[in-house]
């Protein structure tokens, strides 16, 4: 039978031929098996997990605006019957006693590869191949490109479907924080990152490893927790997907007017440095207290707190045209302290109580009616406005945003 020929570095694991190697994904589409659902009843095929319409258009959008994309190796199949690998000599080369050899894959003409891990990432070339002329731009930088791909020689379909369960398994997913901080393409992202030299209140004191500091952790905030609280006081809480807010946030540094990004970067150094001036993170900037000490005395390092403090400064200075360091400033008066208590909770032990206290457990209560709620509290002390206070309360964030954009 006529075979194709790819070069190949080949050596083995678990017992198995495996070969490293890399193809154009255009021809690569082209020699791939149509993804077969799951189950583990048939023995004649490993199957896969649904395809993610979202994540693959996810790929797709990440291949056609990046310029400089990464992608890691695909995982494929081919039986022994499809495939041989021929070692090659090299002069020079010794492969004797190295775990890695260079030589030769010979794979029948008509053989396709099965999908172990990587059906997102061939999903999305593939969309791109048969959507976009042969002289699209798109097109021509992926053909140009390599899709690394390991390719496995196994007979047995259900140890295929094993390996996909180990690959994930040991694979350790970044903290959202730890990513957000490295993703150096969005904008926040990087004017976050200069922030932190500049506000005392960010020195060392930022968490990226955990998306949740532990109780006796020196550090105040999370990465991620300063990103979201950034993003409110940018532009508020109307929006209810990650990936529309991202957009609004990102697009207020990437705008064509110099000076609107000036504004914006004011206002976010405006605010933290105006916070870590607050009578509790200030003894904590002039080292009288500790982090820890902090976390235990106050709910002030509390994601919840933070995002309530955030929304209401943000409408205080939109709607109320309070100035931010004035309306952070106002929150001195509050008490920030915990309240000892475990049940009976009340407003005169902690503004709080009955927004992201709960007042039957004393426990912090998570989710964004919880902090909105808090907001309008705070927003009531930084400056009380009946009007606003009839829009926050009767006719809800979309008549709010209305507002905001007359």
């Amino acid at each position: 039978m006529p075979k194709i020929h790819i070069p190949v570095i080949a050596y083995e694991q678990g017992g198995r031929q495996m070969l490293v190697t890399a193809m154009s994904p255009v021809d690569l589409v082209r020699m791939v098996s149509k993804p077969e659902a799951w189950d583990p009843v048939k023995t004649t095929t490993h199957g896969n997990r649904p395809r993610d319409p979202a994540h693959l258009q996810g790929i797709v959008k990440y291949l056609v605006e990046e310029e400089h994309f990464v992608l890691g190796a695909a995982v494929l199949y081919l039986t022994t019957k499809e495939a041989t690998f021929t070692p090659a000599e090299l002069p020079g080369v010794t492969t004797e006693s190295d775990a890695a050899k260079i030589g030769t894959l010979a794979v029948d003409i008509g053989a396709k590869f099965d999908i172990g891990d990587g059906q997102h990432r061939i999903g999305a070339h593939e969309h791109i191949v048969s959507t976009r002329d042969d002289d699209d731009p798109v097109l021509e930088r992926l053909a140009k490109s390599g899709q690394p791909m390991i390719i496995v020689i196994d007979d047995n379909p259900k140890r295929r479907a094993q390996d996909f369960t180990d690959l994930q398994r040991n694979v350790k997913t970044p903290t959202a924080s730890l990513a957000q901080s490295m993703d150096r393409r969005q904008p926040i992202n990087r004017e976050l990152s200069e922030m932190f030299d500049v506000v005392p209140l960010f020195n060392d004191r930022v968490e990226y490893f955990k998306d949740n500091p532990g109780k006796l952790s020196a550090k105040l905030f999370s990465f991620k927790t300063v990103r979201y609280v950034s993003g409110l006081l940018l532009v508020g809480n109307g929006y209810r997907s990650p990936a529309t807010m991202d957009k609004a946030v990102n697009a207020k540094f990437e705008g064509t007017v110099v000076s609107d990004a000036d504004a914006a970067r004011a206002k976010l150094t405006e605010f933290w440095t105006s916070l870590g001036e607050l009578v509790r993170f200030a003894d904590v900037v002039d080292g009288e207290i500790k982090t820890p000490e902090l976390r235990e005395a106050t709910y002030l390092t509390s994601a919840g707190v933070l995002y309530a403090i955030a929304l209401a400064v943000y409408q205080a200075h939109f709607l109320l045209k309070i100035p931010v360091k004035d309306a952070v400033r106002a929150l001195d008066s509050v008490n920030f302290d915990r309240t000892a208590k475990t049940s009976g909770i009340t407003t005169e032990d902690t503004i709080f109580a009955g927004n992201l206290i709960d007042p039957e457990t004393g426990k912090l209560q998570a989710g964004r009616t919880a902090w909105e709620t808090a907001a309008a509290v705070l927003l009531n002390v930084i400056g009380y406005d009946p009007d606003i206070q009839k829009i926050l309360e009767s006719n809800g964030q979309d008549h709010l945003l209305a507002s905001l954009s007359k």
